[in-house]
């Protein structure tokens, strides 16, 4: 006994007759309807698996009963039957979704046969149907947006997460993406060129992903290209995770204990992080003023290593430890012969820096004759080595410390006032520990 329900639908009782014997005999289940009407009211109660019906139901049609049964999305297949067949009333049938059309009469093989066709193509729409719901709700379930798109970068479909993430609805389905996203710098555009015209996986840490109505969010992306079985690259696969939340989460912890080296969860330090975190791509010169002890050298550390120079030779010179001609010598090399003992050339610490930072400790030290070298350095970027006429160039940002008040040097002549304003382009005074109590366990 067949667990298929086939329903038949004709205004003459002996053709609704004998489909049901011809069925039945084969184990289906069979109902039968005279009318349009009717039918509708069976399909209001039952569900069923096939329907055939007559293309002429008295005061309604076949291809009325079609319109409203696909209507209701209803999925079972439905075979139209007629008496007249004719080529425009079986193209507007197969148009509005027939499975098939069969004249009259009609005999016991082909009703069968075109039964099991259509049943069993009935069975592998069902299947497609409920793997293409369980593949939405997977879709839809995953905490990631996804987005696909085709080689012109056409929306093809989104899940639920994506709108949440990226405003991209089904509304968008068609569009490109260039023109749903608010800047063309938008970094799920860059991957998506990049895994289409590379056609292989592309990847991106965390970017910033501005999105003025939403709110900036810190998306991580990946993108995979969508091959063919010809391998041709037909679009791609986006995927997007909103980290915003864990980066807000990283950046509190970090500020609570520590930059780069820097230990202090204290105000004040925190306002020195968000300055060293301003400042480190800057090149700009930067004096660090503070107590001894205070970690003036740690500040010029975190600058240098937050930066884009980071790759490059953070050079450090004690300005207090040595004697003025040996500090002259060591800040800009000299040649041989340049003094009594330069038996050779000697690199100087401005040129072991180029590319990177030089760190000049206890600045308020150096005499004024250094002063007027350093002051045409940070002028012109170019000195000559001791001993030497040809000039040097060099790419090297300066930051210097101090624990004395340059400004009170300046005001006793000691330390040059255009030098001063040259390295206090940004001034960053570090707090001493009894300042910042709080720092203490």
């Amino acid at each position: 006994m067949s667990h298929h329900h086939i329903l038949i639908i004709d205004d003459e009782e002996s053709i609704r007759f004998t489909f049901d014997v011809f069925l039945k005999r084969e184990g289906y289940n069979v109902t039968t309807a005279a009318t349009a009407q009717e039918a509708l009211k069976q399909l209001d109660f039952y569900s069923f698996d096939l329907i055939f019906s007559d293309i002429l139901l008295g005061e309604s049609t076949g291809i009325d009963l079609l319109r409203e049964i696909k209507k209701r999305q209803i999925s079972a297949p439905v075979i139209l039957i007629t008496g007249a067949p004719e080529i425009d009333t079986a193209t507007e049938a197969l148009r509005l979704g027939a499975y098939d059309y069969i004249p009259k009469p009609i005999n016991r093989d082909m009703v069968l046969r075109v039964a099991r066709m259509a049943l069993s193509f009935g069975n592998i729409q069902r299947k497609k149907e409920e793997y293409q719901l369980n593949l939405e709700a997977i879709f839809n379930s995953v905490r990631d947006g996804i987005i696909t798109v085709d080689d012109q970068m056409r929306i093809l479909s989104s899940n639920r997460r994506a709108e949440e993430i990226c405003g991209i609805t089904q509304e968008n389905l068609g569009k490109s993406l260039q023109d749903c996203c608010c800047s063309q710098k938008n970094p799920c555009l860059t991957v998506l060129k990049q895994s289409l015209h590379s056609h292989t996986v592309a990847e991106s840490a965390r970017q910033l992903c501005p999105q003025p109505e939403r709110g900036d969010k810190m998306l991580a992306l990946s993108a995979s290209p969508l091959i063919d079985s010809q391998q041709r690259t037909i679009g791609a696969v986006l995927v997007v995770r909103d980290e915003t939340k864990i980066e807000e989460l990283e950046r509190n912890l970090r500020q609570r204990n520590t930059y780069q080296r820097c230990v202090g969860q204290n105000q004040q330090m925190q306002e020195i992080y968000d300055h060293i975190e301003a400042l480190s791509d800057v090149d700009t010169t930067v004096l660090i003023s503070g107590d001894s002890g205070t970690g003036k050298e740690l500040i010029a550390e975190a600058l240098h290593f937050s930066g884009n120079r980071k790759e490059k030779p953070l050079v450090k010179v004690n300005c207090a430890a040595l004697p003025e001609n040996l500090l002259e010598s060591e800040l800009f090399g000299h040649v041989r012969g340049a003094f009594t003992g330069a038996t050779a050339n000697k690199i100087g610490r401005f040129e072991k820096a180029d590319g990177g930072t030089i760190f000049l400790d206890e600045i308020g030290d150096i005499s004024p004759a250094l002063q007027v070298r350093l002051l045409r350095v940070l002028q012109e970027k170019e000195f000559e080595r001791v001993g030497d006429v040809n000039p040097r160039r060099v790419d090297v940002r300066i930051l210097a410390a101090t624990h004395q008040d340059l400004r009170d040097k300046v005001k006793n002549g000691s330390f040059r006032e255009d030098l001063y304003y040259r390295l206090k382009v940004v001034n960053l005074t570090i707090p001493a520990l009894r300042e910042r109590r709080d720092d203490i366990p």
